[in-house]
């Protein structure tokens, strides 16, 4: 690579790592500029386009290629884009009710999902509702019909995460008819409000209260899923004997397997517990048989209100963040706990570094007093 190249590259790779892009992304641009400024072409438009025309097969299957050229050429003020102008798409109006061709489709697709596929109820009962939805504004499946609907959700007030969550649903309905259709997905920046989990305190406020009630199953709910780190989904397939033995693995979210350790004093509580009650089987059971999210989420809010604990904090996922947070505080190491959470990208897990307001403002007094 010349030398004047060789600046270029090195001021862009500096400029890459400031920008929002994930790690996977920043590393295949790296690699298709330097490949293109390690080659004869000029470093200009002229030069892209002899660079694209002439690397045509070898670039057929990767397409990100462009659009990283693409960007560094407008980094360096060529002002090359691939950006097209967006066509409107003209919204759909709902229908006066869904058809009964329509209603059996769903049901069969609903079966189909209960029998052959290892969905878990809440992933089933998404897919439900949004194709149900789907119905309601459209008679046929077709991709002109999946980008109408997915445009009213957007003049809805939709959020960029509800919204793929319908087209995950669509796209998987369009593959089981053996129509599968594909749609660009909004996209959103992965936030977490570090106002709505709940503090040490208030942890521990919680245990002792869990504590003096009559079923002590609640305080190991609580506990499982702040020392685990666990999704609820995660936390319903666990077993009284798993915690005792001290792990065990799981099929989590995405078909993929997960390690979860359980801690020294978690078990010896569970072991205690289990000898005295001579509880068997899942954790998570409560009088009428295993416990749904929606159930769970309730009694939880209704502990907090015992406890005086802001019902937003009060819900499963919370006590996700808390075990991030927590861990982070005590080993300040990003990526191992990127592990233990299942994350498939560290900068899902790098949210988890923001502070809350009140973290900030006492941070703050105790470092400026200059």
């Amino acid at each position: 690579m010349e030398e004047v190249n060789k600046k270029i590259f090195i001021e862009y790779v500096s400029h890459l790592y400031s920008t929002d892009k994930s790690y996977e992304v920043i590393g295949k641009t790296i690699k298709a500029v330097k490949l293109f400024l390690e080659s004869d072409y000029q470093v200009n438009r002229k030069g892209y386009k002899a660079y694209i025309r002439e690397n045509a097969v070898e670039l057929s299957d990767k397409p990100y290629i462009k659009d990283a050229l693409c960007g560094f050429l407008n980094y360096l003020g060529i002002g090359y884009s691939r950006t097209r102008k967006e066509k409107y798409v003209k919204p759909l109006e709902k229908l006066s009710d869904v058809s009964e061709k329509n209603m059996k489709l769903m049901n069969e697709f609903v079966y189909y999902l209960t029998q052959d596929e290892d969905y878990s109820p809440h992933t089933i009962e998404i897919y439900s509702f949004s194709i149900k939805k789907y119905f309601e504004y459209a008679n046929e499946v077709s991709v002109d019909n999946y980008k109408r609907f997915v445009r009213m959700l957007e003049d809805e007030g939709l959020s960029p995460r509800t919204i793929r969550l319908r087209i995950t649903a669509l796209e998987r309905f369009s593959k089981w008819m053996k129509k599968p259709i594909e749609l660009k997905r909004p996209k959103f920046k992965k936030e977490l409000n570090t106002e709505n989990v709940p503090t040490e305190a208030e942890y521990n406020r919680l245990l002792e209260y869990l504590k003096t009630c009559p079923n002590r199953d609640r305080y190991f709910f609580i506990k499982i899923l702040a020392t685990t780190g666990a999704r609820v989904s995660e936390f319903f397939q666990f077993k009284w004997d798993d915690i005792i033995s001290g792990e065990v693995t799981l099929k989590g979210k995405g078909n993929k397997y997960r390690r979860f350790f359980f801690s020294r004093q978690l078990q010896a509580e569970v072991k205690a517990y289990v000898k005295e009650s001579h509880k068997t089987g899942y954790v998570a059971v409560g009088k009428c048989g295993r416990l749904t999210q929606r159930s769970l989420c309730q009694s939880m809010k209704d502990w907090g209100d015992k406890c005086g604990i802001d019902r937003s904090k009060m819900h499963p996922h919370a006590f996700r963040h808390f075990f991030a947070k927590m861990y982070l505080k005590k080993n300040n190491d990003v990526v191992q706990l990127a592990d233990l959470l299942g994350h498939g990208s560290i900068d899902t897990t790098r949210i988890y570094l923001q502070k809350s307001y009140d973290e900030q403002k006492k941070e703050f007094n105790r470092s400026v007093v200059w």
